[in-house]
């Protein structure tokens, strides 16, 4: 069971309620949870000022542009089905498909230099377009740069993956969301319309203390952007997912491929990007991963940091209002000490009988690494590493053969070479040379 710290919980609670009244929210929420069990939250002020309804972790807001991580999460799922590739053109895929040209990984990324939003006013006049009118109409869109140029958020182009995942699957993009996302990771609450309890979305006015009650709008063919409704509890479960993953959604492997940085948002300081259909923030403890949302009445997100597995999800029912982005990150850099793995260590099994001779000291180009047998695998790390670097780890692909899984060699082999008696003599990591004691590699020292 993880607890927060009493100092922490007043610190949290002092930042949702400087945000509620500084930002002059009608109600906020905010959650902190670890492996998508809620540890603690926030709740102020009513979802709904007819009746009231008070803020609370099970009562629905919208989740506006969150909804793009699940589209994003349908797509990586044909990805592992086999059905598709990142590399893979619109049109090689959907026949006919507007904008045919353009890649499923650039519309991932927004990348593909497509225009924001579909042909027309709809945010001005509240009517969104069918699936089948946003097709029709989808390539009258202005292309704004070459694709892999720029980043440029375009709803449009999630609106077009939504559609491919309808096309590919054979069923609609809101079912296959339903069938393979909310139903395996028990996301009850959410919904593509509100289900009772359910915020309503207010704008306040600017110059008094009055609100206004916003329109709801159904957002149609722009549904796979934005359309979603959800609760913390269970957006709380999305970003461990994120985090994580599911034997029956999409694995670990795939996600993190998903959290891999492609673009860069801020060009000047580097503290937010986009990766796979997954914002990224750098917060002082670690990357965030997840995103945010807004449409008329409604800010939210929802984020979870890597570092520590924890995750915090903000939802409030205005228009405009708290920077969610930088009110996560504080959160998560809060939390993350409070949260973090208090497990004590245990002694475990020894290594393999033929691991134990890899492990020890060794050097490479006058450096000392160490190998080590640790959770059950090897694992090295340079002696001069920063305190808080997380070591190389490998899987074993044959007796004397191993593939780095994590680090910055990902991919790369570590070959184990034995004298006649199967004694150690030497080690290939990537072909670079490690020998037990510190010599030079070059031939000339080897004579």
């Amino acid at each position: 069971m993880h607890e927060l710290k009493a100092a922490t919980e007043a610190r949290l609670r002092e930042l949702a309620a400087s945000n509620q009244r500084r930002h002059r929210l009608p109600s906020l929420v905010v959650a902190v949870s670890k492996g998508g069990q809620l540890v603690d939250s926030v709740a102020l002020g009513h979802a709904d000022l007819n009746g009231p309804i008070p803020a609370g972790t099970d009562v629905q807001y919208r989740i506006g542009s969150i909804t793009k991580t699940l589209t994003a999460v349908a797509v990586m799922q044909l990805v592992s089905d086999g059905r598709l590739q990142l590399s893979d053109t619109l049109g090689s895929l959907w026949p006919d498909a507007p904008h045919g040209q353009l890649t499923v990984g650039a519309l991932m990324r927004h990348s593909a230099g497509l225009q924001r939003e579909p042909i027309g006013h709809i945010w001005e006049t509240l009517e969104a377009p069918s699936y089948e009118e946003l097709a029709a109409t989808a390539e009258e869109a202005r292309k704004l740069f070459p694709p892999d140029t720029w980043w440029h958020y375009s709803n449009l182009g999630f609106a077009l993956l939504g559609g491919l995942v309808a096309h590919l699957s054979g069923a609609s993009w809101e079912s296959q969301v339903k069938q393979r996302i909310l139903l395996p990771l028990q996301m009850a609450r959410t919904t593509l319309t509100p289900e009772p309890p359910a915020a309503q979305g207010y704008s306040v006015l600017p110059y008094s203390d009055q609100v206004t009650p916003e329109v709801p709008i159904d957002i149609r063919g722009l549904a796979p952007a934005g359309q979603l409704w959800s609760t913390a509890e269970d957006l709380a479960r999305w970003v461990s997912f994120l985090l994580r993953g599911h034997p029956d959604v999409l694995s670990v492997e795939m996600l993190e491929l998903m959290r891999l940085p492609k673009n860069m948002l801020d060009l000047q300081q580097w503290t937010a990007g986009y990766g796979t259909g997954l914002m990224l923030l750098r917060g002082r403890t670690g990357i965030a991963v997840g995103h945010t949302g807004g449409i008329q009445g409604f800010l939210a997100a929802a984020f979870g940091s890597v570092a520590s597995g924890t995750e915090v999800v903000i939802l409030t029912n205005t228009t405009s209002g708290p920077l969610v982005t930088g009110m996560a990150v504080e959160i998560l850099d809060l939390i993350a000490e409070d949260l973090a793995d208090r497990s004590i260590w245990i002694p475990a099994e020894a290594p393999p009988a033929d691991v134990e001779p890899i492990l020890g000291s060794w050097w490479s180009e006058w450096s000392e690494w160490t190998f080590r047998w640790r959770d059950g695998e090897l694992q090295s790390s340079p002696v001069s590493s920063p305190a808080g670097t997380g070591p190389e780890r490998y899987r074993r692909l044959s007796s004397d053969l191993f593939v780095t899984v994590e680090g910055p060699e990902r991919g790369e082999e570590l070959q184990v070479i034995r004298d006649a008696d199967g004694s150690v003599v030497k080690l290939y990591r990537s072909t670079y040379l490690f020998t037990r004691l510190p010599e030079s590699a070059s031939p000339d020292s080897q004579r």
